[in-house]
């Protein structure tokens, strides 16, 4: 048994006591009634240290996965008496922490006094958090009793996923077995030369052709094309059954990243980009190129968990009005069944270019008994005309992503 400060008390006390009892010292009598009520005066002046205490907290709303804030938190003793020696910290969830000290010692709070403490907040894996409530924690004057409080509002914080650069899994569209478009070609704003032109009011003077004026004799310009936009729908896998593992390795995290980083690319070349993100709550978000589909698209994703109890084509089919006629569609999920095979083929059969990303599960190359192996699956989608890729767990997404190909 552990001899603490308590069993110091109780025994010293006992001790004195019976001393006293015995030589009949008066000067013993004194020194077991101070031992004795030190623990309870103690606990009396210290129970009320923690109340009439006040916070607030200021903390940004929106953060990217990986990115650092700062959270500044203040503290007001909104009591009559003077308040001291408490520790403060704010309540943060698995997926946020405090760089560096996430805790602060205020030695002493007048009345209607102000303490600020400031921390900075790092956001660890993309999702929706509570922060708060702030923590409080006091111990009596002779560290016999602890006591804690915790007060404040929650705040809410989205975090984000942060897209990676991923090899563009857009480019082969014209190889796969699906009706084509032919290629349109858009002058203006872009980075390959289209032609040149004579000058009409309205054009930017920087795109003059100095050596063609001359020439002519006349103002010329150039003109430049930007690529086409591939007109794009993700659809993220979110049935529960399928997921597997914990942490920023689970597959639905690499998936969601996925998504992120294919949406940022295809958005970045003008594409019109949908989400389709159905679990329990409904995160899908219709095709659109404006500005702001980037926002729209990367808060769905923060918000999405894998909590669908529906299957991968039974999703598709209640959300066909979120794939526009012709669209590409690539699918992230990490089923290895033959329902991938056969929600590929209508896919294709709908007139839609397909691409697939099998997420892999960190130290689970099999799922299931009747699952077919990442590569063996990915193969059969080839032979099928759908473009399919392998990722791997536990590795960054460009260096993680295995193509498959015709014929293996």
């Amino acid at each position: 048994m552990e001899f603490g400060k308590k069993h110091v008390l109780i025994w010293g006390s006992v001790f004195l006591l019976l001393v006293a009892l015995i030589l009949a010292i008066r000067q013993l009598y004194i020194m077991f009634a101070v031992l004795a009520l030190l623990a309870p005066i103690s606990f009396l002046l210290s129970r009320d240290t923690l109340n009439a205490l006040e916070v607030r907290r200021s903390a940004p709303g929106l953060m990217k996965e990986g990115e650092q804030r700062p959270v500044r938190l203040t503290i007001t003793n909104a009591g009559v008496r003077r308040r001291y020696f408490f520790l403060i910290s704010d309540g943060l969830p698995d997926g946020l922490e405090a760089v560096a000290d996430g805790e602060a010692l205020v030695l002493s709070l007048a009345a209607d006094e102000e303490h600020t403490f400031e921390y900075v907040l790092r956001a660890n894996r993309r999702g929706v958090y509570q922060i708060g409530p702030v923590k409080l924690r006091h111990s009596d004057l002779i560290g016999m009793f602890d006591f804690d409080r915790e007060l404040g509002e929650t705040d809410e914080l989205v975090v984000h996923p942060t897209p990676e650069r991923l090899p563009q899994v857009w480019t082969p569209v014209a190889s796969l077995r699906a009706p084509q478009r032919p290629r349109r070609r858009f002058r203006g704003q872009g980075t390959e030369f289209y032609g040149t032109r004579p000058f009409v009011p309205g054009d930017d003077l920087r795109r003059v052709d100095w050596n063609a004026t001359a020439r002519r004799g006349q103002l010329i310009v150039r003109e430049y094309e930007r690529a086409e936009a591939t007109d794009t729908t993700i659809v993220l896998d979110l049935q529960r059954t399928e997921h597997r593992g914990e942490g920023n390795g689970a597959t639905v995290e690499r998936a969601v990243k996925l998504a992120a980083s294919v949406a940022a690319q295809l958005l970045e070349r003008g594409s019109s980009v949908g989400l389709i993100a159905a679990g329990e709550k409904e995160h899908s978000v219709p095709p659109s190129a404006e500005p702001r589909q980037r926002v729209k698209l990367f808060d769905a994703l923060a918000r999405v968990k894998p909590d669908a109890s529906a299957g991968l084509a039974e999703t598709l089919a209640a959300h066909l009005q979120y794939l526009p006629s012709g669209a590409m569609v690539i699918v992230i999920s990490p089923r290895r069944d033959g329902e991938a095979l056969e929600t590929a083929e209508q896919l294709q059969q709908r007139g839609h270019p397909t691409g697939w990303m099998i997420v892999e599960a960190p130290g689970e190359p099999t799922p299931a008994p009747d699952a077919m192996e990442a590569d063996a699956l990915a193969a059969r989608l080839a032979e099928r005309g759908t473009i399919a890729w392998v990722i791997e767990p536990n590795r960054e997404l460009a260096t993680s992503m295995r193509r498959a190909r015709r014929g293996r």
